[in-house]
């Protein structure tokens, strides 16, 4: 009985342990994001298309002011540049020990996101959302 009573104990305990280990997971909900840059892939090469401030690394690509909320399958993009709304959905793909992945549609087109902390090479980290939607990848930083 004394035996039967500690391994319960121990599968209690392990449980406990590993439902609190997801906890500090980062999803998409946590933040408003805005935007670093957007790019598309040609001849093998990542080309910056626009920066969400002045960058000088790409001197030659826009510079648009962009934020994206998420909250209850919702997305919405809104570019200040421009002041104009990009509407979308999302769904939960599957839970990483980092964060999350999931798939989004947003103004029709169809792609994937991702929501984990970047760990960079001083050891300081944020929370960032790189979203792919087919040849184009917008990369965001919780603002």
């Amino acid at each position: 009985m004394k035996r039967l009573t500690s391994v319960l104990m121990l599968v209690a305990s392990l449980v406990l342990l590993l439902s609190a280990c997801g906890s500090g997971r980062v999803k998409i909900e946590d933040y408003e994001w805005k935007m670093r840059y957007i790019m598309h892939g040609e001849d093998m090469q990542a080309i910056v298309d626009a920066v969400g401030e002045h960058d000088t690394a790409h001197p030659d690509a826009k510079v648009i002011e962009m934020t994206l909320a998420a909250k209850d399958g919702k997305i919405t993009l809104f570019d200040r540049t421009s002041n104009t709304v990009y509407e979308g959905t999302y769904t939960l793909e599957r839970k990483t020990p980092a964060g999350a992945d999931y798939k989004i549609t947003i103004d029709g087109k169809e792609g994937y996101a991702t929501v984990a902390m970047t760990t960079y090479a001083d050891g300081t980290e944020e929370p960032t959302l790189p979203i792919n939607l087919g040849t184009h990848s917008i990369y965001f930083y919780a603002e």
